[in-house]
């Protein structure tokens, strides 16, 4: 990863969780020559046909004001972003598009290539009792590259890190990602590995067992344990100070449950996991982790 460009597309809209990414960004270490693209997206008003040719001219004066403020207001956003980014020694472009914003974000993403996604877990608009804004919900599902979804965190740094590993190309891919970082300036890490309390059917559906041998049961938390093993060996490595956390049932559940336990500020999760399913873009179990999570998620491709 530090043989390339790592490029970061920012989205900031102003609110308290876009805030919270901006300085989440400039807090972390990330590998050399990276570039933060600073994007915000005034949104593309709509125009009413259907009115008379008086009222049309009437609410496209109005709309054209609005345009101009938003505007305004996008420049002021970006250059007050990339100004705090650049404080921290950061290489930063800056942008700014009309359009609908999940829409205009997956799409310049595609174009630049971005390796990651940051984004505030709600924008300006989402309600308030809403978990997730529906422009970071579809960024996690349909971006092609990783995102990191952000929510404000009990403390700033260091920060509690817990990597969800399962074996799966994306897990791996996770710890690449945490090993190209410099780790122990920021970050303290908890490997979590999931020995699944679960049975494939040949539909291809789960179902929990609802009872199992305990030899069987072993067996499994055995492997989960060596799964953990080896990340936690690969990021000792690296210099990061990491432990390991092995636990049994639902993996969601347990992440998330861990997460609680360990008062976790990130969790790094794997967009798919061993059970993927090619017509997913995103897994069951980082599909809830997004959704449910008190605290920043990861998600990786």
């Amino acid at each position: 990863m530090s043989e390339k460009r790592f490029k970061i597309m920012l989205a900031v809209d102003g609110s308290l969780h876009s805030q919270v990414a901006v300085q989440l960004v400039a807090g972390i270490t990330w590998p050399p020559r990276t570039i933060i693209h600073v994007l915000a997206v005034a949104p593309d008003r709509w125009s009413f046909q259907d009115l008379s040719p008086e009222a049309q001219s009437v609410v496209a004066e109005t709309l054209a004001q609005v345009r101009q403020l938003e505007w305004a207001a996008a420049v002021r956003l970006t250059r007050q972003t990339a100004e705090q980014l650049e404080e921290g020694g950061l290489t930063v472009e800056r942008e700014i598009q009309e359009g609908h914003p999940s829409e205009m974000i997956l799409q310049r993403a595609a174009e630049l290539p971005a390796d990651l996604i940051v984004i505030g877990a709600k924008g300006l608009c989402a309600p308030g009792e809403f978990r997730l804004g529906s422009t970071a919900h579809k960024l996690a599902h349909y971006a092609d590259c990783s995102v990191l979804v952000v929510r404000p965190p009990e403390r700033a740094q260091p920060l509690s890190v817990l990597l969800a590993a399962d074996g799966s190309r994306e897990a791996q891919q996770a710890a690449d990602l945490l090993c190209a970082l410099s780790l122990p300036a920021w970050a303290e890490v908890i490997v979590v590995s999931v020995a699944e309390a679960q049975a494939g059917l040949a539909n291809g559906e789960r179902r929990v067992v609802a009872e199992m041998p305990e030899a069987v049961r072993r067996a499994l938390l055995d492997a989960a344990e060596a799964r953990a093993g080896e990340v936690v060996e690969r990021l000792c490595d690296c210099g990061a100070h990491v432990q390991n956390a092995i636990r049994f049932g639902h993996p969601a559940k347990e992440i998330l449950s861990a997460a609680q336990e360990h008062d976790a500020d990130l969790i790094v999760v794997g967009a798919r996991g061993q059970t993927r399913q090619e017509l997913y873009r995103l897994g069951g179990v980082a599909q809830k982790v997004v959704k449910y999570a008190e605290c920043s998620v990861l998600v990786v491709r």
